[in-house]
């Protein structure tokens, strides 16, 4: 009679375990243990750890390895460090200042936390208390900002297969505070500009009558200026010395230029100091700007005896005064460069509002300059 041989036990049994916040499973393939990570969803680990079960059966039927070869593959491990270097140098056209901003929050926030750590090991509970602590430090707006390039670093992963999931996928973004708009009133904006230098006072007064961001003017040439059409064309930005590409797709635009713009730009004109590049807008040096006014502004603010604001705060004021007055929010949207014009309204709804009792003094009036023409056509008929 002839007795069976038993199968050494080898003491492992395939299925599922956790790890931090992913789930794992382990099977036994032609005698060697395998483990693979899944992530957080441990439905999608037994639906994996069911497949390989099966397709190993028909591997001991069969011969046929069934795609079971790249499991014996030794991984390609890389740490978050490694793939973020990849992922910058992938995007050579990013925005300088976009580069920028990726680097710094790179090398003071993202590095020091996942810098070391395998891009398989970062869980869904490591970004949670990540993005927690970091709140804790900055804004929300901040917050989220920083949470932006861990975010596409990591859908990149998922793409090129280097994780099964991205563990920041249902990390919900903190909620922001909306927007600080504090315009000045007509009379404040008056007393600054006076208050001004007068080799500053182009600049910021343009600011305050076209609605444009300060990297737009900073950014602006003589070319992109047209008197004959009243048009100023804005393409582009110029941050810390560096042009890209305005902030969005819809801030390339072609504004109307007011008569008190017109009036600055064509003496800025004749202007003794002229620069080689064109450049419409230059310090007292002769040179572009390459950075934030404010401290001229804050000069001019404490001069002026204004509240302090900063100087972004003059495109706020621009949109305040024209919605305040009744010009037609659609309008503004195109001047400010916003997408739609429910970006506007969910910005300046409050300005939209106190526009109210004008609109209805010059509906009030429309509606008497129409009952003094009847009485006046009824008298021409007696």
């Amino acid at each position: 009679m002839t007795e069976k041989v038993k199968k050494k036990s080898t003491g492992v049994k395939d299925g599922l375990y956790k790890r931090g916040g992913n789930w794992c499973i382990r099977v036994m393939v032609n005698g060697k243990l395998v483990r693979q990570t899944i992530g957080p969803d441990k439905a999608k680990a037994q639906a994996v750890l069911d497949e390989l079960k099966s397709r190993r059966s028909l591997y001991r039927a069969t011969g046929e390895m069934a795609g079971l070869e790249a499991m014996f593959k030794k991984k390609d491990r890389k740490t978050f460090a490694e793939v973020a270097a990849l992922y910058m140098e992938d995007r050579p056209h990013l925005k300088a200042s976009t580069r920028r901003g990726y680097e710094e929050i790179l090398k003071n926030y993202l590095l020091p936390a996942f810098g070391k750590t395998p891009i398989e090991q970062i869980t869904e509970d490591h970004i949670a208390r990540f993005q927690a602590s970091v709140s804790t430090k900055v804004s929300a707006t901040r917050t989220n900002n920083i949470m932006g390039p861990l975010r596409y670093i990591l859908k990149v992963c998922v793409r090129r297969k280097l994780i099964v999931e991205n563990p920041a996928l249902n990390v919900d973004r903190l909620r922001e505070e909306e927007p600080d708009i504090d315009p000045l009133s007509s009379g404040e904006l008056d007393a600054v500009i006076t208050a001004l230098r007068p080799h500053q006072r182009p600049l910021f007064l343009c600011l305050a009558w076209t609605g444009a961001r300060p990297d737009e003017l900073f950014a602006l040439r003589w070319h992109d200026v047209s008197f004959e059409r009243n048009e100023i064309t804005i393409s582009k930005g110029r941050v810390r010395g560096k042009e890209g590409t305005t902030k969005t797709r819809s801030s390339n635009r072609i504004i109307y230029m007011l008569s008190i713009v017109k009036e600055t730009l064509l003496a800025l004109k004749q202007a003794p100091t002229v620069h080689l590049d064109g450049y419409v807008f230059l310090t007292k040096k002769g040179q572009p700007y390459d950075k934030h006014v404010d401290r001229e502004w804050r000069t001019a603010l404490k001069k002026a005896e204004v509240r302090h604001r900063p100087s972004y705060q003059l495109r706020h004021t621009f949109a305040s005064i024209c919605l305040q007055n009744g010009i037609q929010p659609t309008w503004v949207s195109k001047m400010l460069g916003h997408s739609t014009p429910q970006i506007t309204f969910k910005h300046y709804a409050r300005f939209i509002d106190d526009a109210t009792a004008f609109n209805e003094s010059r509906l009030e009036s429309y509606i008497d300059s129409k009952t003094t023409e009847k009485r006046a056509a009824k008298l021409e008929n007696k």
